[in-house]
């Protein structure tokens, strides 16, 4: 019965020491982050942001809005970003008030107009438009500890 006890003890510890290092984030100090991106001065609506750490740690992603704006969440899902400094990817986007969606054009052809022809699926080789979308790097944000980061990103 001793030896049981003893067993089952020390099975309750590992377990508890080993919970102990999984729960947590990898240590570092995290913020919250929001912003805003516009293009030419209209928000960019529907841009993927990645926001890079300088050191360690994982990236922290978002998503614009119909006003350009966005708020972090780091790899985990956690909400914020890695405090320090960030190098930024935006990726896709249109700029509010920009290019019509292509139901629309569509909407304005009258009898007898001929139908717009396809610019091509995005990713399709032989198009000088479409594709997947270029990334705009080379943009860099510092996120602070202990305080709301408000980033705006203009391109």
């Amino acid at each position: 019965m001793l030896v049981i006890k003893k067993t089952l003890l020390a099975i309750t510890l590992l377990s508890v020491i080993s919970l102990a290092g999984c729960g947590g984030e990898s240590g570092q100090e995290m913020g919250q982050v929001s912003g805003t991106i516009t293009k030419g001065g209209a928000p960019l609506v529907g841009a993927s942001l990645e926001f890079y750490p300088e050191g360690d740690g994982a990236a922290s992603y978002g998503k614009s809005d119909e006003q350009g704006n966005f708020t972090l969440r780091y790899s985990t899902g956690k909400p914020g970003a890695i405090v320090g400094e960030h190098k930024v990817t935006v990726i896709g986007g249109t700029s509010k008030g920009g290019a019509a969606a292509p139901s629309e054009g569509l909407a304005t052809l009258t009898e007898g107009d001929s139908v717009p022809k396809p610019v091509g699926a995005p990713g399709a080789g032989g198009s000088k438009r479409g594709g997947a979308p270029k990334p705009v790097e080379g943009i860099t944000a510092t996120v602070k500890a202990g305080e709301e980061n408000h980033i705006v990103i203009e391109l």
